[in-house]
């Protein structure tokens, strides 16, 4: 049996109509920047995540580093990030012209330890991403009133997290600037790429919209000099239709998360995500530690199941890191934990069957 880590092509079918009919309005008039689906989306977004404003841009990359320079945050600054992030917040760090700080993180949910952000703090410290990995809330609690003491910038990576919760409250809805990366295979998904910024600071949602725009206050009037990254119309319908259907798709992707956390239990070299009562996770991505990762991820191609590494190297130990900044510091948990995550197949139109079969190949491989 042939078990893809991922299918996208259910989901589409599904909205396939509204979504030809949203284009087609779109294609009557022509006006693909800046329309109706945009602000409507904009909108939709902002009350459903319960901010005060959502800029749509053209990446999550674009997310993280117009919401770092929104919020204040350059050359001379430094931010922290946990050492499993992807490449994308090192990225955004950069471009904003502030030096990135590695932490360790915490093995129980793979979040930023707290006390190795308050300790990585200095006098040019201006801001800390979190990135919640696979769609898990990391543990805001105590990140978000040490940068409300030491008057930081949080940044919240939520890639992984559309309409994951912490405490009742969505993810993305509690730092200075939460960052969306809409791409394709995401939980909320455009056909290509895209993103958004979310954000109840005011201030912070204007520059992200000069800076998305060139830095255009009016056409041909520059209030300061920005970047191109625009979320499209066309995009913005795939958006709109997908919003709809969000908290349906992750509900069931919940519930196959829940079967294999039983089913794969009595494994004992199997560690399964880690659930909190306080956080509602997304799974975006089902991801176990596995000891011997790279021989079971083989075993189970052979068996037609397809697997994925997210993401196997830390932030400080790829080449451009110490290229660019010329060091590399030791967190032994970030290192260990990514020499052994593996990605299952999980999404919505996942069937029972094709479970059954990951579970059954991961038992045999055990056996």
């Amino acid at each position: 049996m042939e078990v893809p880590l991922l299918d996208l092509r259910p989901e589409f079918e599904e909205i396939r109509q509204e979504v030809l009919d949203g284009w087609n309005a779109v294609f009557q008039t022509m006006r693909v920047l800046k329309g109706p689906n945009l602000q409507a989306f904009e909108k939709e977004m902002a009350d459903y995540l319960g901010v005060g404003h959502v800029v749509g841009v053209a990446s999550g990359t674009d997310a993280l580093a117009l919401g770092l320079i929104a919020a204040g945050v350059g050359p001379g600054h430094e931010v922290v990030i946990q050492a499993n992030a992807f490449a994308a917040a090192v990225e955004a760090t950069k471009i904003a012209g502030a030096t990135p700080v590695a932490v360790d993180i915490r093995e129980e949910d793979l979040g930023p330890d707290a006390d190795q952000v308050a300790s990585a703090i200095t006098p040019r410290t201006k801001a800390v991403i979190v990135v919640h990995m696979y769609g898990l809330p990391v543990d805001l609690a105590p990140i978000v009133e040490l940068c409300r003491e030491r008057g930081l910038v949080l940044v919240e990576d939520a890639s992984h997290a559309h309409g994951a919760e912490y405490r009742g409250k969505k993810i993305g809805a509690f730092g200075t600037v939460g960052a969306f990366s809409c791409g394709p295979v995401k939980n909320l998904a455009c056909i290509g790429d895209g993103g958004f910024v979310a954000t109840d600071d005011p201030d912070v949602a204007q520059r992200v919209r000069l800076l998305q725009a060139h830095g255009q206050a009016k056409k041909n009037q520059h209030a300061l000099y920005g970047f191109n990254s625009r979320l499209d119309e066309l995009q913005a319908v795939v958006l709109r239709a997908k919003l709809k259907r969000l908290d349906e798709r992750n509900a069931r992707r919940r519930e196959l998360a829940a079967r294999y956390d039983s089913a794969l239990a009595h494994i004992e070299e199997v560690t399964t995500p880690p659930t909190f009562p306080d956080r509602t996770c997304a799974y975006h991505r089902y991801v176990v530690r596995v000891p011997r990762r790279d021989e079971l991820a083989a075993f189970l191609k052979e068996r037609g199941v397809g697997t994925g590494i997210y993401y196997p190297v830390p932030i400080h130990k790829q080449p451009p890191w110490k290229e660019t900044w010329g060091t590399e510091p030791s967190l032994p948990v970030a290192e260990k934990v990514c020499g052994e995550i593996l990605a299952l197949p999980l999404y919505p139109e996942l069937t029972d069957e094709q479970l059954a079969h990951v579970v059954e190949s991961i038992e045999a491989f055990f056996a």
